[in-house]
């Protein structure tokens, strides 16, 4: 290689390497998970921030108070639905005192009983209205005044449909015995306590025989019975004993049937007989349910609680952020 070409090749290296770089390595700068911009926003509206903080604070400690009532109100209404069961299953009362006191008939809700008497259908009320598959109609309730004395009760005979309503149209049928039986009757009911009256509800016209709730207290006052309602049970078998009896009948006395008729719900709708209650007890009971909600929210509300105290003590300050970025740098640099 000759002189000139050896000249050329250094000028043309000079040319390219025009930078010189340090023959030391690079350290490269660890930036900070967080956010200048995030930690600076931390510092705006302090009163909010502490406002949803004091919330967030609060919102554990009351919802497990939720929980914890909850638990009580599940233990009081599974005694509740036991008891009631426990007073279904008994026998039926064969009688009752003359004398009934209805606070004390409300420590025998659901006890059955069978009595003796006669139903006043000039004072019979209505409740409605209410559905039953499909078809409007409304409850009958009579005074049943009782043969072995006393003054009457409330007597919730069962579910008409709108059409049966007036007193003619359940008259003249096949089963008008049933629909409204005459003279003295052996009924088989339960007592109940309805709730009472909210003040939200309309008042009932003292005119009317139509009642839209349960006000107890009014109706007995408009009968002029006890406050105190029963249910009539579910009954779709013939009573012919029901059925008025002719003056041989009475002296010498029918003869009982060997087999008991029984007549489909259709029949007694068309007719107009009332249809009764199931004997169940049918309270609500979602107490389990509130209180694993509640639970589930004070603890997802502490997760959360405490994900925030992690997450602010990250954030002290845009300032002390800053000046520690700083001396980072300076310390890298």
């Amino acid at each position: 290689m000759n002189r000139f070409t050896l000249n050329r090749l250094k000028v043309n290296l000079q040319f390219r390497r025009g930078v010189k770089t340090p023959t030391i390595d690079w350290k490269p700068i660890k930036s900070s998970t967080s956010n200048v911009t995030e930690a600076e926003m931390h510092t705006k509206h302090p009163l909010f921030r502490k406002f949803i903080l004091g919330l967030m604070v609060t919102m554990p400690i009351i919802t497990f108070g939720l929980g914890c009532w909850q638990v009580k109100r599940l233990v009081w209404k599974n005694e509740l639905i036991s008891r009631a069961e426990k007073m279904l299953a008994r026998a039926p009362l064969t009688s009752l005192p003359p004398d009934l006191d209805p606070e004390a008939v409300k420590e025998f809700e659901f006890r059955r009983f069978k009595i003796k008497g006669k139903f006043n259908y000039d004072q019979e009320i209505f409740l409605g209205p209410r559905m039953k598959k499909g078809e409007v109609g409304y409850l009958v309730i009579v005074p049943f005044e009782r043969s072995d004395g006393g003054e009457p009760i409330l007597v919730e005979r069962g579910w008409i449909s709108k059409e049966k309503v007036i007193p003619e149209t359940r008259e003249n049928n096949y089963l008008s015995h049933l629909s409204r039986p005459k003279g003295e009757v052996e009924i088989e009911g339960f007592f109940r306590n309805m709730p009472k009256k909210s003040s939200l509800q309309f008042d009932h016209d003292s005119d009317a025989r139509l009642f839209h709730v349960h006000d107890v207290e009014t109706m007995a006052e408009q009968t002029g019975s006890l406050p105190i309602y029963c249910q009539l049970l579910y009954d779709l078998s013939d009573h012919p004993e029901y059925k008025s009896k002719s003056i041989m009948e009475k002296l010498v006395g029918s003869k009982k049937d060997d087999f008991e008729m029984e007549y489909q719900e259709f029949e007694f709708i068309k007719n107009g007989v009332p249809i009764g209650t199931f004997p169940k007890v049918n309270f609500t009971n979602n107490h389990l349910q509130y209180l694993i909600t509640w639970f589930g929210i004070s603890i997802a509300s502490t997760g959360l609680l405490v994900y925030s105290f992690i997450k602010m003590k990250k954030f002290k300050g845009a300032e002390s952020l800053i000046k520690a970025k700083e001396k980072n740098m300076k310390i890298n640099w």
